[in-house]
């Protein structure tokens, strides 16, 4: 099914989304027990770091430099609330690394709760079958930092007590998705990182627990579909998802789902396995075979829906898939369960791909710190993120500004919003993004020879 193109909401623009974050941010508590006058606030410290992110610097060292400039003071004022100084790259590190990371949650649900009320989400829907309001949360983990030198204390050890032995952080993110939708809508990511009191690394499994808790309590009345890959293809898994009243789909692999494929098999040999194929106007061909009520193995009873699924294109190249799930499986299911299953590649290619490879510089060490700078900075880059994909989504002003550019858009649009941050004094978003449309007339310099 085709999402509905969303209604502009001004709401849903750089000025308004930035204000809620600045207001959402300057109700978390000072962690610093000194009321020196003066001094930079912690509300500072966040919007300076979001700045950073959202205007793509790659180093906090080439944000304290630019900072200094008239241009960049003013224009931090006006469009990321900076009410006083801006910190410099030590200080910026110093008044992050001891906040929560629980406190960088907030803002998230508060945009997300913008896009709710603006009537956004209905882009995402996927309905199946009955479930009309279905959403696809599609959730996988990725690496953040790696070294074999600088540790602090949320790092998780790698090679413990040996030469090599290495330090880390990852996180697990979750979006949702639409298969016909590059946009995607981040939920607050869940870190992978040394939990106090364990004695042994944080995983995925674990920080999908932890997420799926979060998600419900911040979003308990979105009725899902988590889409994830083969590592969570288990009945734990798959009985926590339920638990929260959800819906999966998940990827199941030949070489580690050996008895869900023989049970398939022995199921095909009593003629009780559906088969339906079909063949696009371009020659590419879908064949379906599916099943309901399937062991997922044997020492589990659980039981699951199982899709296989080969898509042949047009140049004879077969592509292969199999999903278990608990969507009913039927001729009129089957091709909107294949599309969410396979929109799980939007959080690898739309959301890791474009964090780490175009402009948010998601692995990038900004300052590692002692106790929780690297996860601080992390949630902070896809907050920007986020902001980025509303804007994308419901902003007219950002939609025209990025329509009409070269390939690679949206990075030269980030280089033309840095180039006029460093250039103008600019008193809003909406005045920046008008002037971007408009073009600025190319002037040569005049130089007096007199």
């Amino acid at each position: 099914m085709t999402a509905t193109a969303p209604k502009s909401r001004k709401h849903l623009c750089a000025d308004s989304l930035i204000r809620l974050i600045h207001e959402t941010l300057s109700q978390v508590p000072d962690h610093r027990p000194n009321r020196v006058k003066g001094k930079i606030t912690l509300t500072d410290a966040f919007m300076s770091a979001f700045a950073m992110m959202h205007l793509k610097y790659a180093t906090l060292l080439d944000f304290d430099r630019e900072a200094r400039t008239e241009e960049l003071q003013y224009n931090l004022s006006h469009l990321y609330r900076v009410q006083g100084r801006i910190p410099c790259d030590t200080h910026m590190r110093e008044i992050l690394d001891p906040v929560d990371p629980i406190e960088l949650r907030k803002p998230y649900k508060k945009l997300f709760a913008q896009v709710q009320r603006g009537g956004q989400l209905d882009a995402f829907k996927h309905p199946v079958g009955e479930f009309k309001n279905l959403h696809l949360l599609a959730v996988d983990g990725t690496g953040l930092y790696y070294s074999g030198k600088c540790r602090c204390q949320e790092c998780c050890v790698k090679n413990e007590g040996k030469p090599s032995e290495a330090y880390y952080h990852q996180m697990l993110a979750a979006c949702l998705v639409h298969p016909d939708r590059k946009v995607v809508l981040p939920l607050a990511p869940e870190p992978i990182v040394h939990q106090d009191g364990s004695t042994k690394n944080d995983c995925e499994k674990n920080a999908l627990k932890r997420l799926l808790a979060h998600t419900k309590r911040e979003h308990p009345h979105l009725e899902l579909a988590i889409v994830l890959d083969g590592l969570y293809a288990d009945a734990p898994t798959i009985e926590l998802i339920k638990s929260y009243g959800w819906h999966f789909i998940i990827v199941a692999k030949d070489g580690n789902h050996g008895s869900l494929v023989e049970a398939m098999d022995t199921l095909d040999e009593n003629g009780q396995v559906k088969r339906l194929e079909s063949c696009e106007d371009n020659g590419t061909r879908h064949w379906y075979r599916y099943a309901e009520s399937v062991p997922l193995n044997k020492s589990d009873p659980g039981q699951v829906n199982v899709l296989d699924y080969v898509e042949t294109d047009k140049k004879g190249q077969r592509h292969t898939w199999c999903w278990v799930t608990d969507l009913p499986l039927n001729e009129e299911t089957v091709y909107l369960i294949m599309k969410g299953g396979r929109s799980r590649w939007r959080i690898e290619n739309e959301t890791f791909n474009t964090l780490k490879n175009h402009g948010y510089n998601l692995e990038h060490n900004y300052g590692h710190g002692k106790q929780h700078l690297a996860t601080n900075m992390a949630y902070l880059t896809i907050l920007a993120f986020l902001v980025d994909q509303i804007q994308q989504l419901a902003c007219p002003q950002f939609q025209k500004a990025l329509s009409g550019k070269p390939r690679g858009a949206r990075v030269y649009l980030w280089k033309m919003i840095i180039q006029h941050f460093q250039s103008w004094l600019i008193e809003s978003w909406d005045e920046l993004f008008t002037a971007m449309i408009q073009g600025q007339v190319a002037r040569r310099i005049q130089i007096d020879t007199s």
